[in-house]
């Protein structure tokens, strides 16, 4: 029988943890070569998926870098901290979906406020081809784009962090005309048509879109 979500989120925790731990007692050093998953696994004694898993938030949050052909290095280790603030925060079992579409509209809301009257005509075109043509992707590489036209790092990790986490527990969609209208507003920098973009619709958190129904 396969572990349900609250055992999946205690084993990725630990190894959270567990890599936290390793990285210290090791004293790997920014720029530093980190072992393989298969070493990791090993050292751990945990299976490769969870690895994987956790060094994707890792990835994420900015504390490492996979280089093809060459593997997985650390970057910023002073920052890791924040690797168990906020997996404890958005992995435990107690949280909701709910709370996470919360956090991550208001994540979404904040990049979209800080952009207004700070988009170039270069930039606009830069947000237009995130868009079409338009799939399933294109609202993260849309989001992700506006984090690095502002030069919102820490906003652009915790989005990435809570948005990939979320997309594992429920399917949502948004709909190329949510997104342009979005663009329509921050060119002519409105700000209460903006609120209305995520508002206007009664009881969803977020407009044109559809859930699974299961429970969390």
């Amino acid at each position: 029988m396969s572990p349900t979500k609250p055992e999946k989120t205690k084993v990725y925790e630990g190894v959270l943890h567990q890599l936290k731990q390793f990285i210290e007692d090791k004293a790997v050093k920014p720029g530093d070569k980190l072992p393989s998953e298969r070493e990791l696994s090993e050292q751990l004694q945990v299976g490769r998926s969870s690895i994987r898993e956790a060094l994707r938030a890792l990835e994420l949050l900015g504390l490492i870098e996979t280089r093809r052909g060459e593997g997985t290095f650390l970057k910023e280790y002073k920052a890791y901290h924040m690797v168990e603030l906020l997996s404890t925060f958005i992995l435990n079992k107690n949280r909701t979906r709910e709370e996470l579409r919360i956090a991550k509209k208001m994540l979404e809301k904040e990049i979209l406020f800080l952009s207004l009257g700070r988009l170039t005509s270069s930039d606009i075109e830069a947000l237009e081809e995130c868009l079409f043509p338009f799939c399933e992707s294109s609202h993260d590489s849309f989001f992700k784009k506006m984090y690095v036209l502002q030069n919102q790092e820490l906003l652009l990790s915790m989005w990435q962090l809570i948005s990939s986490y979320l997309q594992t527990v429920e399917q949502s969609e948004y709909t190329a005309e949510w997104h342009e209208e979005v663009l329509r507003v921050l060119e002519r920098e409105e700000k209460e048509s903006l609120l209305s973009l995520f508002d206007d619709t009664a009881g969803e958190e977020y407009p044109n879109k559809t859930e699974d129904g299961g429970g969390p």
